[in-house]
């Protein structure tokens, strides 16, 4: 089931300073279960107004194996193998239409200044697959969706810091409370064991009093609640263990 697919475009005014790092900090997304980079490409608009797509190498980084840039490049009119490139479908009126349409990014290679480059990338928000679904089942309809500007954040910043340290500060409780009960089983498992050892012992012991007729076999078991209840197992184990 896929998730709602956002799009990001950046602007950059020099391929100058690109080294390697965008690329490594996609690479640290990959992992993650929550979001998925499903495409990304980066195009450079030439003098002459063209529009080419940017190498690996481009941006700093080693030819790999990635196949990446086709699903924007699709959108944004490009062609592959000698295939014309798509017409953008007929946009829904922009009173209704949520979201950015093909148009819109078109329009965002068009107005790239020469000489600059922009780099593309389509996120999947997967954590909010089955949200958006109960959304809908339940009759909703999306009304909005974006970050937020620099000027909602400025209004409300002091209280999303604060709300992030507290639900940072939860999610550190939570993660000692239950390391902590890790820790309180392994114990368990250490005295369980532990009695296990003892109880071993204390069988072998008696067992061996026995067959030198020191005591019957009838009161061996009398016997071995002796040697647990007065601690003197420990005083058995290291006499065996110095024979």
């Amino acid at each position: 089931m896929l998730g709602p697919v956002q799009l990001l475009a950046f602007e950059f005014d020099t391929l100058e300073q690109f080294h390697g790092e965008i690329l490594d900090r996609l690479e640290e997304v990959a992992p993650l279960n929550a979001v998925r980079i499903l495409d990304a490409l980066f195009v450079a608009k030439e003098a002459n107004g063209e529009l080419v797509a940017l190498e690996w190498g481009d941006l700093g980084e080693e030819e790999g194996d990635e196949v990446l840039g086709f699903i924007i490049g699709e959108l944004l009119g490009f062609s592959f193998e000698g295939e014309e490139p798509g017409a953008p479908p007929a946009d829904i009126t922009e009173a209704s239409a949520i979201g950015v349409t093909v148009t819109d990014i078109r329009r965002i290679a068009r107005d790239l200044r020469p000489g600059t480059a922009a780099g593309l990338l389509l996120v999947e928000h997967r954590w909010a697959a089955g949200l958006r679904d109960a959304i809908f089942e339940a009759g909703g309809s999306l009304m909005l969706q974006g970050f937020l500007t620099l000027e909602g954040l400025a209004m409300v910043g002091a209280e999303l810091t604060a709300a992030a340290e507290a639900i940072a500060a939860i999610e550190l409780a939570d993660a000692l409370e239950a390391e902590a009960t890790v820790r309180s089983i392994e114990a368990l498992a250490t005295i369980e064991l532990a009695a296990e050892v003892e109880a071993a012992v204390v069988a072998r012991t008696v067992l061996g009093l026995v067959e030198a007729g020191f005591i019957e076999m009838a009161d061996a078991q009398d016997a071995a609640a002796a040697l647990l209840g007065n601690g003197m197992i420990d005083s058995v184990s290291t006499d065996e263990g110095n024979s």
